[in-house]
């Protein structure tokens, strides 16, 4: 049996269904991730897992045991928020022995499992410093401590980092990974940034309409997206139907929409045809290209269709200029076809 079980997880608001009967299961010590755009029901799956929501219908089991009717107090579940909520009056010693204080345990055992955390964190030397004093990412690192140190059954993160700024929040994802790998905890994250999905996550369930419309690991999610919605949302991709193909380059395929992604699209200044099995051509103009890091996207117009291309940023290749004619190839191997 699997550690958590979710069964045909019902809600609405006023009407409004914000989770059609989800059903997923997690395996004890996972970190998986509900990802999806603002207002596909993760959120509120993450609350209703703690308590903070109740299901209209449906059931939460945690290690077999049936928690959809406890309060929240009796599930042993933890939460960190986007929010810190921080007791601006407390030390991060105070602050995280918090929740073990209010448990009746002894000084001594609240301060061997304090120190143990906030080490974890790497916040021991911040350990008699007030909120007040501390950065955005110190904060976070109390609050996670602070759901930590109660050791509990799930470790639920609602968009804990997205108010960090990206250099810290990489570092804090990295982090993050490495306490629950240390500690085998069982986590579900919450966030709508796809990269930070890819890069914390064991599995990923994808949210769209309170619905889970596609789950897996992340480089399976990436390079077998199953839907229209997946392929737009997690990768860039560019999405065809079968007429697009035909029109682009005059080459029939099953019918059906394709995905393909942005970078195995190759670009040719040269007007000679790529003797290469398996792909096709069209030509294009270069409509715009913008810096991503390591990666240069142009956006090419063929026809009345835009093609995202990504190439590696090299000092060596030279920049396509805008409008400049250029021709695309395809290989038709890696046009995906969705359901």
């Amino acid at each position: 049996m699997s550690y958590v079980q979710i069964d045909q997880a019902f809600k609405q608001y006023a009407g409004s269904t914000v989770l059609q009967e989800v059903s997923l299961t997690i395996e004890k010590g996972e970190l998986v991730t509900l990802l999806g755009p603002s207002g596909c029901g993760k959120s509120t799956l993450l609350r209703s897992i703690a308590g903070l929501e109740v299901l209209d219908a449906g059931t939460i089991l945690v290690n077999g045991n049936n928690i959809s009717l406890l309060s929240p107090q009796r599930r042993n579940v933890g939460m960190v928020f986007q929010s810190y909520a921080l007791f601006p009056n407390m030390t991060v010693f105070e602050n995280v022995a918090f929740g073990l204080k209010m448990r009746k345990m002894g000084r001594k055992e609240i301060t061997d499992k304090v120190n143990h955390v906030i080490g974890l964190v790497h916040m021991s030397d911040k350990a008699a410093s007030y909120p007040h004093q501390l950065s955005g990412g110190q904060q976070q690192r109390v609050a996670l401590a602070r759901a930590l140190v109660t050791e509990p059954d799930i470790l639920l993160l609602d968009e804990p980092l997205s108010a960090l700024d990206a250099k810290i929040r990489k570092s804090l994802q990295t982090e993050l990974r490495n306490i629950q790998r240390q500690l085998k905890m069982t986590m579900i994250f919450v966030t709508h940034d796809q990269e930070e999905a890819m890069t914390i996550s064991d599995r990923i369930f994808i949210m769209n309409g309170g619905k889970i419309v596609q789950q897996g690991k992340p480089e399976e999610i990436y390079a077998s997206p199953e839907n229209d919605f997946v392929a737009r949302f997690i990768g860039s991709y560019n999405v065809f139907t079968d007429q697009d193909i035909v029109k682009l380059s005059g080459h029939w395929l099953k019918s059906g929409t394709y995905a393909v992604r942005p970078e195995v699209i190759e670009l040719h200044l040269n007007d000679a045809e790529k003797q290469e099995p398996g792909l096709w051509l069209a030509g294009g103009a270069v409509q715009s290209m913008t810096i991503r890091g390591n990666v240069r996207r142009y956006l090419i117009q063929a026809q009345d269709i835009t093609l995202t291309v990504d190439e590696l940023n090299v000092p060596h290749k030279p920049v396509l200029a805008e409008g400049q004619f250029i021709r695309v190839w395809i290989p038709e191997t890696e046009c995906i076809l969705l359901k």
